[in-house]
């Protein structure tokens, strides 16, 4: 029994040695060609292995910079380590492709994939919205490579909803300013906020805060208009006085 268990501890022993020393013999391999590489990085794809095969592909770059298969592994690359939720390594690699084959057919899709990959780092309104505005312009940039199609189409929705969560990060902003009786603040970042997002659905929310913000200070006739602004473009949305 001892034996057995001797047995089987040192069989595990040794297949964690070989699969950790996997990478290393990769790397030091030298009689490996870019095809051999590239068709290692496709299999491991394929197999949803995303660590070696992010490692096939740049072993590949690192050895053959000017291969005709360069730049299908830098996208193999971004794309496996996107799929492996390595987000700062990911956007790397697709800008390191973007940058280096602006030509590529494939640029709409590293565009949309990182679009992708940004969107899904987002922060909650209230916080900073740097990776919002970051896929916004991935994806506006794919817009202008691909339009009409039924991809783009989703796209420009995704834009939008991209776009009211900006707005909704203003309306916290706004609101931060009212309840601290900044008035003319909040009244400043409503009306740029109103004129940069006037076509999302938080658009009416800013201005009644807008309307908050004038009458606060006094500015009551501004702030009527405002009313009425809002109740001929959303007449089913309520701007309540405070």
């Amino acid at each position: 029994m001892r034996r057995t268990r001797l047995f089987l501890a040192t069989g595990a022993a040794l297949i964690l040695l070989f699969s950790s020393g996997c990478s290393e013999k990769l790397s030091r391999q030298t009689g490996l060609t870019d095809a051999d590489l590239f068709a290692r990085g496709q299999k491991y794809a394929e197999q949803k292995r995303y660590k070696p095969a992010s490692e096939a592909f740049q072993v590949l770059l690192e050895r053959f910079p000017t291969s005709p298969l360069a730049a299908r592994a830098q996208f193999g690359l971004a794309s496996n380590r996107m799929a492996d939720n390595e987000e700062i390594e990911a956007e790397v690699a697709f800008d390191d492709f973007l940058r280096l084959y602006p030509a590529d057919p494939r640029v709409p899709d590293a565009l949309l994939m990182k679009g992708d990959l940004l969107s899904r780092q987002v922060l909650s309104p209230g916080r900073d919205q740097g990776k919002t505005r970051e896929a916004i312009k991935a994806y506006s940039l794919f817009l202008e490579r691909e339009s009409g199609t039924p991809r783009a189409r989703k796209i420009s929705g995704k834009i939008l909803e991209l776009r009211n969560r900006l707005a909704l990060h203003e309306t916290t902003v706004v609101k931060y300013y009212l309840a601290r009786k900044m008035y003319d603040s909040a009244e400043a970042r409503a009306r740029w906020a109103v004129a940069a997002y006037p076509d999302v659905p938080a658009a009416p929310t800013l201005l009644t805060l807008l309307a908050q913000a004038l009458e606060k200070q006094g500015k009551r006739d501004e702030a009527e208009a405002v009313r009425k602004t809002l109740a001929g473009k959303y007449p089913g949305h309520v701007g309540k006085k405070r």
